[in-house]
């Protein structure tokens, strides 16, 4: 998949009366399943890395975030 911005990902929707799934991710896992099934979809998608989800990995956000 490719890194795109999310107004441009709402804008295309729009346009073609679209939607745009967004997830919030905890952890590696849910990355890879949510990045699967928008693969197998062709559609585009939005992971969330909410405050709590860094919590939960004890404060480390970048190690998350690259991996998504």
């Amino acid at each position: 998949m490719t890194l795109a911005a999310t107004g441009e990902l709402v804008a295309a929707a729009v346009a073609e009366r679209g939607a745009v799934a967004a997830f919030n991710i905890i952890t590696l896992e849910h990355i890879e399943a949510v990045i699967a099934g928008a693969e197998a979809a062709d559609a585009p998608v939005v992971l969330q890395v909410s405050e709590n989800t860094v919590k939960f990995r004890h404060g480390r956000l970048l190690p998350l975030a690259r991996a998504a």
